[in-house]
């Protein structure tokens, strides 16, 4: 294994207790602005209802009152007493990040979630070991051809499949991949369909025990990644179980080869999990893993607080230092949360990268300050001599260096996080750039919204916007607050939409989203800097899910890294990557931190987790039982 493998990944995470509340100030008036309502249009393709954004204008009279981030922050909570455990020995109950559970079918092209995986139900290819990335687990070798064209892997011996379904074959792998990826299988609507469409071909068994992976195009992110525990992969099925009793069966019946079988799976409500006795890795310690659906935040902390929930997944930062100072344990993955800020709409490539085809970009229907149509550069709104692109990224620079993220890093979390400046681009990793850094600037913001065309009119406002901040996520919803009284602080009147995720999802897939959002793509994960990243970020994903952006200098890139394989260089490939991203700020960042398991320490011992750049939780088989 090459030492691009080897990972400085590990960071210590420093808790600290909530001693005080910094306040912002501002007026709480409400205001009469203008209201840009949305309309929603839908249609299908390959399965999922494509929402088109149609936008209008009306003046009514809508209440704005952005929330000020003193109200946001957590009081300096009354002692906290360790509790007994409600449950009885041997049984584990889990609060699931965001307190969600969603569907659990057995076949991926019906959207199995990754974490079937990260429970416990199924395993792949690679796993992390120590300090390295990509270590053995389903696979015991593998090599890559000398043109890097496509993968041999050998599929270890001896591994069971759930209740009776036999012994696991390099076919049930090439199945399970098949079925999952979107250019094999157009109907999927697995979360990966579109990442495994971007690079892999048809997958095969040579043999029983050899794997044949071809790649379309070269991503050295395959092993560590995307057949990994430490990424997004997708479940590995039995292929036998399928064939006998087809795919309605396989959607209520999950069969995997991991340590803990599905005993109910049951949409928003519970997951009860049972170990598998004499699992050929690791058999558990505990007999049972309950997971609860528990959607609000105080709920989950007053059932962390009475016993009622043994352990909490990625838990809000701002309960997790008060549940710390009373005596619970955290720990985490390493993996870290970036809180994205995306200029949505800015649709720039003009063929789709797979197939050469035209791409329609609705977004560029109606005109959006932040939004720059290349195909259409003098919209007849643009200042003399400037056009719709530089009038577009002067507005994005604008909104960016008007958000003071030092304020909401120590007002909304307690100083758990810091800064996150420009999207794709870890702050904490060593070869982050100080020039990337944005500084709190609303005087320079002011400036060069004026220099756009866009001066304030009799009552201070330049424009109207709205800003995505998902309902459910406590921390989107602040952290959209907080941006939104910023920008209202500089004359752009902003309204946040507080909806569920699942309603704006299908314009990601459509590629006709044009509200701004606060969220987490997977490039806003913590990624090695020699690593491409942003393929949700073109057009390579089209077909599946999307990061409300497409960008032919994203596509050159990773285009640039299929070729070059001196880890240094790519590096200086993609920090040339990291400038155009800071001068062109089509996703900005609000702030960073870990992901965070808080655990009663009188129900679990210890967790040894495994270390992971995109999922804070795993290995629930190495959980130690405290009783």
């Amino acid at each position: 294994m090459s030492s691009r493998r080897i990972r400085n990944f590990l960071m210590a995470v420093s808790l600290v207790a909530l001693f005080g509340v910094v306040a912002c100030g501002g007026s709480s008036e409400p205001d009469v602005v203008t209201k840009i309502e949305t309309v929603i249009v839908e249609k299908e393709v390959k399965g999922d209802t494509i929402v088109e954004t149609v936008v209008v204008e009306k003046v009514v009279e809508v209440e704005v009152t952005p929330t000020p981030l003193a109200a946001l922050a957590t009081a300096i909570p009354e002692k906290i007493n360790l509790p007994k455990p409600k449950t009885s020995s041997g049984t584990i109950v889990v609060i699931p990040r965001r307190g969600a559970i969603p569907p659990g079918p057995g076949i991926n092209r019906s959207g199995t979630p990754e974490l079937m995986m990260y429970w416990g139900v199924t395993e792949q290819l690679f796993r992390p070991k120590g300090d390295e990335l990509v270590g053995p687990w389903l696979a015991t070798d593998w090599s890559i051809a000398s043109d890097f064209s496509s993968a041999t892997v050998t599929i270890r011996s001896g591994v069971q499949f759930q209740k009776g379904w036999g012994e696991l074959t390099a076919g049930d792998i090439a199945w399970s991949a098949n079925d999952t990826n979107g250019t094999t299988n157009p109907t999927s609507i697995h979360g990966q369909s579109g990442d495994l469409a971007a690079f892999l071909g048809e997958a095969s068994a040579i043999d029983d025990r050899t794997l044949f992976l071809p790649f379309t195009r070269y991503d050295s992110r395959w092993d560590d990644r995307l057949f990994n525990l430490a990424g997004d992969s997708f479940g590995v099925f039995s292929k036998k179980a399928f064939d006998e009793n087809g795919e309605d069966w396989m959607r209520e019946n999950p069969i995997g080869t991991g340590p803990f079988e599905v005993v109910e799976w049951l949409e928003a409500e519970r997951v009860e999990l049972q170990a598998v006795a004499s699992h050929w890795d690791s058999t558990p310690l505990i007999q049972r893993l309950r997971f609860i659906a528990v959607p609000e935040t105080a709920t989950q902390r007053a059932m962390m607080e009475t016993g009622e929930a043994d352990m909490a997944i990625a838990m809000q930062l701002r309960d997790v230092a008060d549940l710390v100072a009373g005596g619970f344990k955290s720990v985490t993955t390493g993996t870290q949360w970036n809180v994205g800020l995306k200029f949505a709409g800015n649709y720039w490539e003009e063929n789709n990268a797979k197939t050469g085809e035209p791409l329609d970009r609705p977004t560029m229907v109606r005109e959006n300050p932040w939004i720059g149509n290349p195909f259409s550069p003098d919209d007849n709104n643009n200042p003399e001599g400037m056009d719709d692109m530089e009038q577009a990224r002067l507005v994005r620079q604008a909104l960016s260096m008007a958000i003071d993220r030092e304020l909401v890093a120590e007002s909304l979390f307690a100083g758990l996080v810091r800064p996150y400046y420009i999207g794709m681009f870890s702050p904490d990793d060593p070869n982050w750039e100080s020039r990337w850094e944005i500084a709190y600037d609303p005087t320079k913001a002011r400036e060069f919204l004026d220099r756009a065309g866009y001066p304030e009119n009799e009552d201070g406002i330049r424009f109207s916007t709205q800003i995505y901040g998902f309902a459910g996520n406590a921390t989107y919803q602040d952290s959209a607050d907080a941006v939104a009284g910023f920008w209202s602080d500089i004359g752009v009147k902003t309204e946040v939409l507080k909806v569920n995720y699942g309603l704006v999802r299908p314009t990601f897939v459509g590629r006709s989203n044009s509200v701004p959002t606060i969220m987490t793509c997977v490039s806003d994960l913590w990624i090695p800097y020699d690593e491409p990243r942003g393929e949700e970020e073109t057009s390579l994903t089209r077909g599946g899910f999307g990061c409300q952006m497409e960008l032919p200098k994203i596509l050159e890139t990773i285009q640039a890294l299929e070729t070059e394989f001196d880890t240094s260089k790519r590096i200086a490939i993609n920090k040339e990557l990291g400038d155009y991203m800071f001068e062109q700020m089509v996703g900005t960042g609000v702030t960073t931190g870990p992901f965070l398991n808080v655990y009663n320490p009188n129900a679990i011992k210890d967790w040894p987790l495994r270390q992971s750049p995109q999922s804070p939780e795993n290995s629930y088989e190495l959980l130690v039982p405290a009783r």
